[in-house]
């Protein structure tokens, strides 16, 4: 009787085995079927799939990745199904009424890759939108008043009243201009106070620092500053681009606003650094805003209106040991006196548009 209890038991376990496998092998069909014939993917998804077939390809043909700071390559998604690399869009979208073009676009940014997904499936479906367009199309350009002109082959936030905010690795700042379509930022709270340089001059014979940016204690700050994380995360840096940082010198008298006596003397290739005087002057919409230093220069300018002294990038040429200093005006000071340091950063120009309109509620949103 044991014996044959033992035998049902084991027979029913049988049965029960096999009714789970069974179960198992419908529920895996069932959604390999589902997820190839029937299932299908939203834009964001295939947006995914194109980058992941991008990094896949070129983990297997590294050389063909830009070398070069700067450069970029674009791979298209006819290139990424022709290296079996994924399945044609068509084949992921399932919807006849809808033809997409999608393309990755590669930049090398510091020996490392940022890699720029861009689906464009038509008007009124899905378009990936660089956030230079997005704001071409959305952001009118003024002549007078509070917004962005078109200034010195620049578009240039200028006035008091500016919906220039935006929020980039979880920190808030302000977009001065867009250069080349790159948008300019300036970081919109106060770090700490430091020196712009302390080092002895030989002019002044005592530690009143030398003003030429290139050796200055406050670039080394502001580089150790972008090497860590605390300002900028990692993910975030491949937002960053290298430019070219103005350094040339002016004095408290000089009218142009051109840029042309800032960039006079470049320092290439800087992921980090500070404003320059020519911006600061740009931002201001009082026609009293003659020279470097006049008072009406803190007149309808949002850059103006900080209670407390930051630094620019810029030294002064009447000596060696003066830069220029906002204290709601621009003021000449020696190198060793403090000021408080507000980052300038060049962003990527194929950054993408995510969310937001610019206002200090809610800031643009990049990625």
């Amino acid at each position: 009787m044991k014996e044959k209890l033992k035998k049902i038991e084991k027979k029913n376990l049988i049965i029960i085995g096999a009714f789970l496998l069974l179960i198992i092998i419908i529920l895996f069909g069932g959604a390999f079927i589902y997820n190839k014939f029937f299932y299908i993917r939203s834009y964001s998804e295939i947006e995914t799939i194109m980058l992941n077939a991008t990094k896949s390809h070129f983990d297997k043909h590294p050389n063909m990745l830009p070398s070069n700071l700067n450069e970029s390559i674009t791979i298209s998604d006819s290139d990424l199904v022709a290296a079996e690399e994924m399945k044609s869009i068509a084949e992921y979208l399932k919807d006849e009424n809808t033809t997409c073009q999608g393309k990755v676009t590669v930049t090398n940014i510091n020996g490392k890759y940022r890699y720029v997904t861009y689906l464009n499936c038509g008007e009124g479906k899905h378009q990936t939108k660089k956030f230079i367009d997005y704001i071409n199309e959305t952001v009118p350009i003024v002549e007078t008043g509070n917004g962005l002109y078109n200034l010195n082959n620049e578009l240039v936030y200028r006035g008091d009243q500016v919906n220039n905010y935006i929020k980039f690795s979880g920190k808030i700042y302000r977009i001065v201009k867009f250069t080349d379509e790159h948008p300019v930022i300036i970081y919109t709270e106060k770090l700490e106070s430091r020196v712009w340089d302390n080092r002895y001059n030989i002019e002044k014979e005592d530690n009143s620092g030398i003003n030429d940016y290139s050796v200055s204690r406050i670039r080394d700050y502001l580089n150790e500053l972008y090497q860590g994380n605390t300002l900028i995360s990692e993910e975030n840096k491949l937002l960053v681009t290298a430019h070219n940082l103005g350094i040339g010198k002016r004095n408290s008298k000089d009218t142009d606003k051109t840029g042309a006596l800032e960039n006079s003397v470049i320092l290439e290739n800087q992921y980090i650094g500070l404003l320059q005087m020519n911006d600061f002057l740009n931002a201001s919409l009082d026609t009293n805003c003659t020279n470097t230093t006049s008072p009406s220069c803190s007149n309808y300018n949002y850059l103006a209106k900080y209670l407390y002294n930051w630094w620019t990038i810029t030294a002064s040429n009447a000596n060696s040991y003066r830069v220029f200093r906002i204290e709601s005006r621009a003021n000449v000071t020696s190198c060793s006196s403090n000021g408080y340091i507000r980052p300038v950063l060049y962003l990527a120009k194929d950054a993408l548009y995510v969310s937001g309109n610019g206002s200090k509620d809610n800031p643009y949103i990049i990625k």
